[in-house]
């Protein structure tokens, strides 16, 4: 439950194309100017259809005028009062928090207490955007929350968030999630410490500790950040520094605990250089990153053409019994028939509620599957991992034109990153 309503409140965000984090009303065509007391109107209304287009229409200044910014409020208290969170809740929040007067980011900030956890989310990620450190106890309260412990995707949302605030006190947070979380969110973590410190200790919790119990005191945010990635010739691949050796997917590193592979095994994937064929090398790049994989970490694979086919029916531990099996899984898949990249990516999602990451090979267009239009798979995709944020890694084999547009889209909307596969 709290999955599919946390899911509703930022979907707005991801629908749209926009960051989470982005600024109202980005991008496009502007609209039409309507005049503040029937924008006023529109927001009250009954009519979600109406409130719509109001949202859709209003920018910065139009924020500014009180009987709008008052309007946005009555209509948040409304769907409160009759338990009505929805995605035009956290429009409006996202709304009122660009707004100038005290009263109304005080307003948003009252809501970060709310018992109702998707709107108390809204309210922090909108608290976010202002960049503010001033608002950022508010923020931070939420990891004090039960979800905080239960979910991936709860905990990744709230460091973005916390990581858009430029101030000591995210450091610090940052500092200590990174001591206490292992997987794609240390990664993501030192990524914002990187970002923010000038530093790279990479997934070194201990040192990040270290360090900042050296520097806390005088600490000044970073005139220029430290390189958090390293780009390997031909592919755009993140490298940090590591504890431990990480196992590597066509050469990208894995640092999720809670991971799927998804191959594809369509009638072009015979296609062979020097004898080996590219559902062969898959094969093979699957075997030595499942190997690898450490004992405590879970994993499931997933092989798709016109069908979807799972390893199994759930994530399982990386024993080496299960290990064999996912091996002679793959050996025994053959490259036939079509093409269905949507079924493939929505099932790799649905496999864990804290899947943290997913690498999906593709060596060509979606051809067949409930969806087969390219930006309607990337919209409908984000929508569905919008509060989940799993990193969706995509690999394409001899990607061109629409193809590796597509691919580059999909990961790029969904904290992932693409690569290029010979």
């Amino acid at each position: 439950m709290l999955r599919r309503c946390l899911v509703l409140v930022v979907g707005v965000w991801f629908l749209s194309g926009a960051s989470l984090f982005g600024q109202v009303n980005t991008g496009g065509v502007a609209p039409k100017p309507v005049a503040p007391q029937r924008l006023a109107a529109l927001l009250k209304g009954r009519s979600e259809e109406r409130r719509a287009e109001a949202l859709a229409t209003l920018d910065a200044a139009a924020i500014q005028q009180a009987v709008v910014a008052d309007a946005l409020k009555e209509s948040v208290d409304r769907d409160l009062r009759t338990k009505h969170v929805s995605l035009l809740t956290a429009q409006s929040l996202r709304c009122l928090a660009q707004s100038s007067r005290d009263e109304d980011i005080q307003f948003v900030v009252k809501l970060t207490e709310t018992p109702d956890v998707n709107l108390a989310f809204a309210a922090a990620a909108s608290l976010a955007e202002r960049k503010d450190p001033k608002l950022l106890p508010s923020i931070v309260s939420l990891a004090k929350r039960k979800e905080f412990t239960q979910s991936f995707g709860f905990r990744r949302c709230l460091v973005d968030a916390v990581a858009q605030v430029p101030d000591k006190a995210a450091v610090a947070f940052l500092v200590e999630t990174s001591s206490k979380f292992d997987g794609q969110l240390r990664f993501e973590t030192a990524q914002h410490l990187a970002r923010l410190t000038g530093q790279n200790f990479g997934g070194h919790s201990d040192q990040w500790t270290a360090w900042w119990k050296d520097q806390s005191d005088t600490f000044q945010l970073a005139a220029k950040s430290a390189p958090a990635t390293t780009l390997l010739p031909g592919r755009e691949v993140a490298r940090i520094p590591w504890p431990e050796p990480l196992p590597e997917f066509f050469g990208v590193p894995v640092y999720a605990k809670r991971v799927v592979f998804v191959i594809d095994r369509s009638r072009s994937m015979a296609s062979s250089v020097d004898g080996v064929t590219r559902l062969k090398e898959a094969v093979d790049q699957l075997e030595k990153a499942v190997e690898k994989l450490d004992r405590y970490a879970f994993f499931n694979v997933f092989a798709y053409n016109s069908d979807v086919l799972p390893f199994m029916t759930q994530l399982v531990q990386a024993e080496d019994d299960n290990k064999r099996a996912a091996r002679n899984f793959a050996y025994r898949l053959t490259p036939d028939k079509k093409t269905a990249c949507y079924d493939a990516l929505s099932a790799g999602l649905m496999a864990d509620a804290n899947l943290e990451a997913m690498y999906f090979l593709s060596d060509g267009e979606p051809t067949t599957g409930r969806l087969v239009d390219m930006p309607t798979i990337v919209n409908s995709i984000t929508a569905q991992n919008a509060f989940q944020r799993t990193s969706i890694y995509t690999l394409g084999i001899d990607a061109r034109g629409a193809h590796e547009e597509f691919l580059k889209d999909l990961a790029r909307r969904n904290y992932g990153q693409f690569v290029m596969v010979r």
